[in-house]
């Protein structure tokens, strides 16, 4: 009986673990996002979640160089993202581009802290952090995508909510496939990169 008790100990503080990890884009976006209208201290917020993760879980995740796969064509999409975007947005948008970023605080020099920040250093931690969720459950996919529609929610309409939230579902469940053929997060990174960069870059031509 012991013994099983300490299983089932084991387990409920796994399923907690797995729980807090999901909800840590979610916590600082509400936080901060929704509440404090930063987007700076939710983007900080989150990080930081990401890093203690880190230190209590201590993933294994590999940077070697990576096996070719087909899936890494993707990073091709990936920056195509950008300039479509940039034709798209105008037409979709609810508010102006800049108005909406101004009331979260992403205005002047901080929209342009935010490229190299939210272009380069977000993409690393975040596939860091949902890499290793993605293994543990399908939700993973689910909880990447949903907690970027609370940030849309003020700028796009429902279908487009909907579009996007299929998309990055969509892109989280690629990337898996791709981390597990490339045998690396290295494309993966890039892809991400990619997508992050171009759409913070579109963000200050927009604005």
């Amino acid at each position: 009986m012991s013994g099983r008790g300490a299983e089932g100990g084991r387990g409920v503080r796994e399923s907690l673990i797995l729980a807090l990890m999901m909800a840590a884009p979610y916590l600082a976006v509400v936080l901060f996002w929704c509440f404090g209208r930063n987007a700076w201290l939710a983007i900080l917020a989150y990080h930081a979640q990401i890093l203690l993760w880190l230190v209590v879980t201590r993933p294994v995740i590999s940077f070697k160089k990576p096996s070719w796969s087909p899936l890494a064509l993707m990073i091709v999409p990936s920056v195509l993202s950008a300039p479509l975007l940039y034709f798209v947005l105008p037409l979709v948008a609810r508010i102006d581009l800049s108005v909406w970023l101004a009331d979260h605080r992403l205005s002047g020099a901080a929209l342009f802290g935010v490229v190299g920040y939210y272009g380069l250093v977000h993409p690393v931690l975040e596939q860091l952090h949902w890499t290793p969720l993605r293994e543990r459950t399908p939700l993973a996919h689910v909880a990447f995508a949903g907690y970027h529609m609370i940030v849309l929610s003020s700028l796009l309409s429902l279908p487009w909510l909907a579009i996007c939230f299929g998309a990055l579902a969509a892109t989280s469940f690629l990337w898996q496939r791709l981390t597990h053929e490339a045998g690396s997060l290295v494309p993966v990174v890039a892809s991400h990169v990619a997508a992050d960069l171009g759409m913070v870059i579109v963000a200050v031509l927009l604005s």
